[in-house]
């Protein structure tokens, strides 16, 4: 029946092998796990659902409230990417400079073909956490995976100005309103990078982060070196479901797959 991916406001979500709430919590399964329903609701909220559970094929219930639709499979896998880096570092717990999560740094770092890691605290690793999600979600191979953000936000503009094919097109926070596999842009430092700064260059300070969920009001991202570890962080919506121009956001790259 309906494809389904959870998409709880604690990140997560319980299921269970009964529809009722009691003891009967089977396991808990992260952020956009997928999830196929297989039959019609029970009661007033309870979805019969087949899933994966400590590596088995499982069918289990779960609340209509704590899951969604899922998108298409090249963007959920960039979302299932990015959320496992985030277990990975122990929810936002484990920080770059500690074992054994300065090791994952270098995983993004080697990932772009530079010897560094988690210890060389110095290099900003924003930028190779994103290409490493972007390659482990695979399917985005036209993707400008770069040591800088400004690298694929230049290029994703200029190919949005162009009308020419590729994975990510950069929009202005007016023109496109964000969704599941987005990537949201920021000017970092000193810097007070514009879209129109963007379009003409690809060397400027910056940050991005990939978003994981859309509320009625606000949307939540992922980031690495953010604290220094792989964090989350949310960004408002107006009324009309544009991001609000704070945060120093300045443009939105939209997911083409």
């Amino acid at each position: 029946m309906t494809d389904l991916a959870i998409s709880s406001k604690v990140y997560g979500a319980n299921v269970r092998s009964a529809p009722s709430f009691g003891s009967n919590v089977i396991g808990f399964l992260p952020e956009a796990a997928p999830l196929k329903q297989t039959g019609p609701k029970q009661g007033d909220r309870w979805l019969p659902c087949r899933g994966e559970l400590d590596g088995m094929t499982k069918d289990m219930f779960v609340s209509k409230n704590v899951v969604r639709d899922r998108v298409s499979a090249p963007k959920e896998r960039l979302v299932r990417a990015a959320v496992a880096e985030w277990l990975r570092f122990d929810r936002g717990a484990g920080k770059e400079h500690q074992a054994p999560f300065h090791k994952f740094v270098g995983e993004y770092w080697s990932n772009i073909g530079m010897d560094l890691d988690g210890l060389d605290r110095g290099w900003p690793w924003s930028a190779a956490y994103i290409s490493f999600c972007i390659e482990t979600a695979t399917g985005y191979g036209d993707f400008k995976q770069a040591a800088a953000h400004a690298r694929y936000v230049h290029q994703a503009i200029k190919r949005r100005e162009a009308g020419t094919n590729g994975s990510f097109w950069g929009f202005r926070l007016s023109e496109h309103k964000p969704a599941i596999g987005d990537i949201v842009c920021m000017a970092r430092g000193n810097f007070s990078a514009t879209y129109d700064h963007a379009k003409s260059n690809n060397a400027f300070s910056s940050h991005c982060d990939i978003i994981v969920s859309v509320r009625d009001d606000h949307v939540s991202t992922l980031g690495g070196n953010v604290g220094h570890t792989v964090k989350r962080k949310t960004f408002g919506l107006n009324n009309a479901g544009f991001l609000k121009k704070t945060q120093r956001l300045y443009a939105v790259l939209r997911n083409n797959k």
